[in-house]
């Protein structure tokens, strides 16, 4: 029933009839001002009979409904007081205690500002730990003393303190920091209630608001009933963090003890494993993957010179390091450089750089004629110092392992030239005892050879040589250096994984490389020609400027001949000459005239198997042609044509447009 339908107009009815209507409102839990609206319009009647004791109902009313009113604040006030020692009671974090016991006060009083002030017996005073809807950050930094402020007059006396405007509160010491703090938070009234514990006070509890107001005696009596549960609280947070200390140090003293013995295992068998490595021959790879696994991180190898020769590879679970290893010691090769010098010096491993997530460390490999290579380690973590003995040890290892290696090399460094530079400059009667060299040498010359020349800007080509062999064994593959130049004699099924392993190295190089691939040679007496071949086919290569592909003698030979004595300059000339305005480099619109005229004439003046090598309809290429016959005129002339064919074809090779010398067949 609405509270209209309760009511019952003054005219209508007696004093009797008014405090009905009251009784109802009042069990129907009507708001005050319906019970001050009905108080209004008695008062608005005529004067009649009984109307002061209507009246005289109505305050009643109201006085028992404020009753009611202050009974359910009440109520309400100490069901969230229990709720808030539960709550309290479950908490054992600190910070987190502190944080809801100002949070609850602000709720408890219906505040603008809760905070706590906690006593600091290292420096005797109380600052602020906690609050709850404050934003000045002087406020939430202030530091008091006992002998001023409302925190120090609280903690004197142990007693609640309440300032209905604390700007002009002349009861307690006023200091202008805090009192700056305060307006600065723009806080007018404060009521605060000290924590006890034990009669010691540990802190002070504060609420307050941004107006002027007077706080009354309910609301100090819950916040200081708040208080105490918040002492017990408190006490019990530090007590479960002093038992949570102590576990932890009994834990890391246990987990020490059991590091240092599982660190003295891992170091006696990663010994054992590194002397069964070097009793069984074991090679770098072995190594790596070995210290990787037992060191948790990815590992790799140097040369003197600092070029990776194998590593650990990308294993799943450090494929991160794996990848940003290398890009890492590109951009930081200075501190990596700096890093194996300190370890050759002292002897000890040195950190090479540490990066978020990212750790390198180094030791060198030093053997009898000095810096031999030196051993990396990628970690998320700098290394402990058992980990560290562990990997200088196994650096000791890679140093032996690659003193064998420099011997086995040098080895075979000295015979493979022998054999080579013999089957290349003419032997003279001793090709049958070269041949058999060869032969022990894994290149059978009963079959095919074919015969490879490389030429780089910057990188000797001994220096090339010895990176390719420590990537792979070279099986059936002969190296050497002739000049300035690589020489490589391969048979036909070796040569492409050659060229794709020099690729990939020289990529990974600053610098223009030129190489040359002969065609297949039957007779090994037939080395010395096929490589004077090559010679001139090489130095046609790079007056052509065509690098960082490896070309074939079938697309040089005949051009190697003709302009063996040719500059550059003179190429240039020869194309201008025989091209006219054709020949303009870099132009699409004369590079697509030009592959046209090229197809048109390797196809003999066919002009449709022309078009459909081109991939191209038939009209559109005659109307290529006429577009040809407009810049060349009189090209179709029997003279004309052929230079202008030869022409075509040394602009492909200087240009490489087109298929030629792109890959070894």
């Amino acid at each position: 029933m609405e509270l209209r339908q309760a009511r019952v107009s003054p005219c209508e009815a007696g004093s009797e009839a008014i405090e009905v209507t009251i009784l109802r409102l009042l069990n129907q839990d009507a708001q005050r001002q319906d019970l001050i609206r009905l108080l209004d319009e008695v008062r608005a009647q005529p004067s009649a009979p009984g109307q002061a004791q209507q009246i005289a109902s109505l305050k009643a009313g109201i006085a028992l409904k404020e009753r009611f009113e202050q009974h359910q604040l009440r109520e309400r006030g100490l069901l969230a007081l229990i709720e808030t020692a539960q709550d309290l009671t479950a908490i054992t974090d600190l910070d987190r205690v502190l944080q809801a016991i100002v949070q609850r006060a602000r709720k408890l009083v219906g505040c603008d500002v809760g905070y706590l002030s906690i006593y600091d017996p290292q420096r005797g005073d109380f600052y602020v730990r906690a609050t709850d809807g404050a934003f000045s950050e002087k406020f939430k930094q202030i530091r008091i003393g006992h002998d001023v402020g409302i925190c120090g007059f609280v903690a004197r006396n142990r007693t609640p303190y309440t300032s209905a405007d604390y700007e002009f509160d002349e009861r307690f010491i006023h200091t202008r920091h805090v009192d700056t703090a305060v307006l600065d938070e723009n806080i007018k009234s404060i009521l605060g209630v000290p924590l006890l514990a034990g009669g010691q006070v540990i802190g002070v509890l504060f609420v307050g608001d941004r107006y002027v107001r007077a706080y009354i005696a309910w609301e100090m009596s819950i916040l200081s009933t708040l208080a105490a549960h918040a002492s017990v609280a408190i006490g019990n947070a530090r007590l479960f963090e002093q038992a949570q200390l102590a576990l932890q140090q009994a834990s890391a003293a246990n987990a020490l003890l059991t590091r240092q013995t599982n660190d003295t295992r891992a170091a006696a068998e990663a010994h054992e494993q590194l002397t069964a490595l070097v009793s069984r021959g074991g090679e770098l790879r072995d190594i790596c993957l070995m210290v990787a696994e037992r060191l948790e991180g990815h590992v790799a190898v140097c040369d003197e010179a600092e070029f990776t020769i194998c590593d650990s590879g990308d294993r799943q679970v450090f494929a991160d390091l794996a990848n940003n290893a290398d890009k890492l010691l590109t951009q930081m090769h200075d501190e990596l450089h700096a890093a194996l010098d300190e370890s050759r010096r002292s002897g000890r491993s040195a950190l090479a750089f540490s990066l978020p997530g990212h750790v390198c460390r180094v030791c060198a490999a030093v053997g009898g004629s000095g810096l031999l290579g030196g051993l990396i380690i990628h970690t998320r973590a700098d290394l402990h110092e058992v980990a560290v003995r562990i990997f200088e040890r196994s650096a000791t290892v890679a140093g032996v392992v690659l003193l064998l290696r420099e011997r086995r090399e040098f080895s075979i460094l000295t015979d493979i030239p022998v054999v080579v530079r013999g089957l290349l400059h003419r032997p003279q009667g001793q090709l049958r005892k070269l041949t058999l060299q060869a032969s022990t040498l894994g290149l059978d010359l009963a079959q095919p050879v074919r015969l490879l020349q490389l030429r780089h800007e910057k990188l000797g080509a001994d220096h090339i040589i010895k990176q390719l062999r420590r990537r792979s064994g070279m099986p059936g593959i002969l190296l050497d250096h002739v000049g300035e130049a690589l020489v490589a004699l391969a048979h036909p099924a070796a040569l492409p994984g050659l060229q794709t392993m020099l690729s990939r190295y020289l990529s990974e190089m600053n610098g223009r490389y030129w190489a040359v691939v002969s065609d297949p040679v039957l007779d090994p007496a037939g080395l010395p020609e096929a490589f004077q071949a090559s010679v001139r086919n090489l130095d046609l290569c790079i007056k052509l400027g065509r690098d960082g592909a490896v070309l074939q003698e079938r697309d040089l030979s005949l051009y190697a001949s003709l302009f063996a004595a040719a500059s550059q300059q003179d190429l240039d000339s020869l194309l201008r000459s025989s091209l006219r305005t054709l020949y303009r480099p870099g132009d699409a619109r004369s590079m697509v005239l030009a592959r046209t005229l090229l197809a048109y004439l390797d196809h003999g003046h066919n002009a449709r198997l022309a078009a459909d090598m081109l991939q191209i309809h038939i009209n559109t290429f005659r109307q290529r042609l006429e577009a040809i016959d407009t810049v060349l005129g009189d090209w179709h002339e029997a003279g004309r044509v052929l230079d202008i064919h030869m022409a075509l074809r040394l602009w492909r090779l200087r240009e490489g447009w087109g298929a030629a010398g792109a890959t070894v067949q």
